[in-house]
């Protein structure tokens, strides 16, 4: 382990452009840092997440395989208004809470063989430390400058409300429903006061304007520095990317608040007290994106060579290569190379991926269309996942539909029926036929050498796909020369001799080296295949490298199963279940407080209990119960109903009632005094209690529920509430609204 000395020395940034390492001006002592878009610590990992992690690790194991010296980091995004929100609702610290799915994810990520060489957290004393000398040095280069706004404030929780504790309509596309930094519709980021109908997700109510003083960057003055990275060889972006980039650019550009108010988890900006009044926190985007170097910073710390994160950071050979999403372009193409810019750190190349869709649609759970990474992989494993998505990987940012019926073709018929077949037929039949004897040279005839000069063509090509992260391109090659192969063993029938002849082991030497020659090209894709064709031909981890070496005289194993059959017809039948089952989430719910709407005579403002949570419920039922008769009741309540403006006041959910058809009386589905809050009420037994899709009235409305019995039932089900049924006190044929 380093001195205290040597770790404080290797987190200092000098700003002299002379000061840059010199490196090497060879490649292969260039050294090359690739990272990932930090996972955010706020819950399980989705096959959507998977898709740029399986990338970014390809491209580093390709670069590895090369021998580049290369590193893979990433960490654990800590930071910010969600996580303190989720966290509270969970009775657990930020840091707690936050470190679980720090663990979680780490598991998941080896599941499907993503390995980083570091993977670090942002709330470390690495990133801290870098992100004060950040803040500190642009500071001082009068960067950042405090100014005193007005900013949107909670008077019934008393606190000003940060970007992810207020909600309304996009300022742009009008979308609504969107939290106070950025539109998922449309990708705009604004301020919380740009938003339209804004109301606070804390206590529902409309806030108010108050003054406080936060810290600004000047993004406004780098439009010239900004639009000539967005263009240049440097930054490589695709050409969508660049486009996006280049209009956020021309529209202008407007300095950036980089400062929270409290209560806010993240690091504290020592002396804000004093400059403006008040505890002030870096914003989680500030400090996010410096734990990739923190990262680096944490893995050189922990190597016994004294390098330095700045060998990777500010090395005057290579460029760090950000995989980053589509939603999170404006921050990694504006704010970030405008800040690494002054702090003379080399800007980075970034590439960007676009979403996934399940059989053509955005993941849903109520359609059984949302995976975890961890359920995924316990239903298929990771290898076919991973060539899926390389299959699908162009320098596209379009979406990827990830529909399982073209999975088991893929997975099948192109994975499976080609590669896998060819490898484990001729590797099967040698290993059984050879035995203990050793092959000779590999033929070299007409034939093979027509065929060679094919393969030495596309292993170019795939070596450009690589580079370029053009994997839709690098697979399809990589299946043409596994197609060739199993055209050659075919035709040359080993298994129609008694006893095999030299030429048929020569042949069978071909068709091994051909093996060999597809378990490296499809290493940084499939690495356990690979190690599964490298342990049979009895070889070392092989390098690209050894492209232009051939085996013979070994011995070949056996091999095991290389590739699974990929089976989906249980999973359809599963996901035709869940798309049937009841779409609205009824939980148990308990009033503790009711207030008159002042703009209806007939509504009531209730205050709902769901234990994790409470919530603002306008409900019609004045004319039939008095607030006294209310107050405390046990209850089921609509949670999943799209928020809705009801004269003026936000109502986020519906109360439920039973009304008889003839009389139009109607009562409120109460429940015993023992129920516990938040519990859900489900038709299907074998359902989670997990977070559903939000609906729309209207979806509501289509949907019959009746009493009979006494027992509130919906298509011949009965809904039950911790495995009991519900039991109403209404006549039979009564309407659930």
């Amino acid at each position: 382990m380093p001195s205290k000395k040597e770790t404080s020395s290797k987190s200092s940034i000098s700003n002299n452009k002379d000061s840059k390492k010199s490196g090497s001006n060879s490649k292969n002592n260039s050294k090359q840092v690739i990272t990932m878009a930090l996972p955010y610590a706020n819950g399980p990992l989705h096959i959507g997440h998977l898709l740029g992690f399986i990338q970014a690790d390809i491209y580093s194991r390709y670069l590895k395989l090369k021998n580049q010296d290369a590193i893979f980091v990433c960490a654990s995004d800590m930071h910010g208004t969600p996580i303190t929100i989720n966290a509270k609702k969970n009775n657990q610290t930020p840091i707690n809470y936050a470190n679980k799915y720090y663990k979680e994810h780490q598991i998941d990520f080896k599941k499907f063989q993503v390995e980083f060489d570091n993977f670090h957290k942002t709330h470390s004393k690495e990133n801290k430390e870098l992100s004060l000398v950040f803040f500190n040095t642009l500071k001082k280069q009068q960067l950042i400058y405090t100014k005193t706004i007005e900013q949107l404030y909670d008077k019934k929780a008393k606190q000003f409300l940060p970007d992810r504790f207020v909600k309304g309509e996009c300022p742009k596309c009008n979308e609504k429903d969107q939290y106070g930094d950025n539109c998922e519709k449309c990708g705009t980021t604004y301020e919380p006061t740009d938003l339209k109908n804004p109301y606070s997700t804390i206590t529902n109510t409309k806030p108010v304007l108050k003054e406080t003083t936060h810290y600004y960057f000047k993004l406004s003055k780098f439009q010239k520095k900004l639009d000539k990275y967005i263009n240049s060889k440097k930054a490589d972006l695709q050409k969508e990317v660049k486009h996006f980039a280049e209009n956020w650019v021309k529209e202008g550009l407007n300095d950036w608040c980089i400062s929270r108010d409290d209560p806010y988890f993240g690091f504290e900006i020592p002396g804000s007290k004093q400059e403006t009044g008040a505890k002030k926190y870096l914003y989680v985007w500030l400090d996010a994106p410096i734990g990739y170097i923190s990262s680096t910073k944490n893995y050189c710390d922990k190597q016994k060579d004294n390098q330095s994160w700045q060998d990777y950071w500010q090395n005057n050979n290579t460029n760090p290569i950000h995989f980053i999403g589509k939603d999170i372009m404006y921050f990694h193409l504006l704010f970030w190379p405008a800040m690494l810019g002054e702090m003379n750190i080399n800007l980075p190349k970034v590439n960007v991926n676009g979403f996934i869709t399940v059989d053509g649609q955005k993941m849903s759970k109520s359609r059984g269309t949302f995976f975890t990474a961890s359920d995924f992989h316990n239903k298929y494993g990771s290898d076919q996942l991973r060539f899926y998505f390389a299959s699908h990987s162009d320098k596209s940012i379009k979406d990827i539909n990830l529909s399982l019926n073209d999975f088991q073709a893929v997975s099948n018929n192109v994975l499976l029926a080609s590669l896998g077949n060819f490898c484990y037929r001729t590797l099967s039949f040698t290993a059984k036929h050879t035995k203990t004897s050793k092959l000779p040279a590999p033929a070299n005839k007409s034939e093979e050498k027509q065929i060679n000069k094919q393969v030495k063509s596309l292993i170019k090509e795939i070596d450009t796909a690589y580079n370029s992260n053009n994997l839709k391109q690098a697979t399809n090659k990589i299946i043409q020369i596994s197609d060739l192969g199993n055209v050659y063993f075919q035709n040359a029938a080993p298994w129609k001799e008694k006893t095999l002849t030299k030429e048929t082991l020569e042949k069978l030497s071909f068709t091994t080296n051909l093996a060999k020659t597809l378990a490296i090209l499809i290493k940084p894709i499939l690495p356990n295949l690979s190690k599964k064709i490298e342990t049979t031909l009895n070889l070392k981890s092989q390098t690209w490298n050894e492209l232009n070496t051939q085996i013979k005289n070994v011995n070949i194993k056996q091999p095991e199963k290389l590739l699974t059959k990929i089976e989906i017809k249980e999973n359809k039948l599963a996901n035709e279940a869940e798309e049937n089952q009841f779409p609205v989430e009824i939980k148990a719910g308990q009033i503790i407080k009711v207030n008159d709407h002042k703009a209806a005579d007939k509504l009531y403002i209730l205050k709902v209990d769901f234990k994790t949570e409470q919530r603002q419920i306008i409900a019609g039922i004045k004319e039939k119960y008095t607030k006294k008769e209310l107050l405390n009741k046990k209850a089921l309540f609509i949670t999943n109903l799209e928020p809705a403006k009801i004269r003026g006041e936000t109502s986020n959910g519906m109360t439920l009632v039973a009304e008889n058809k003839e009389t139009k009386d109607f009562q409120l589905l109460e429940l015993p005094k023992d129920t516990k809050l938040g519990t859900i009420a489900t038709f299907n037994s074998n359902k989670k209690d997990s977070k559903m899709n939000q609906i729309n009235f209207k979806t509501w409305q289509k949907l019959k529920l009746t009493i009979k019995d006494k027992k509130i039932t919906y298509e011949g089900q009965v809904l039950k509430l911790n495995k009991k049924e519900v039991v109403i006190n209404a006549k039979d044929g009564a309407r659930i609204r």
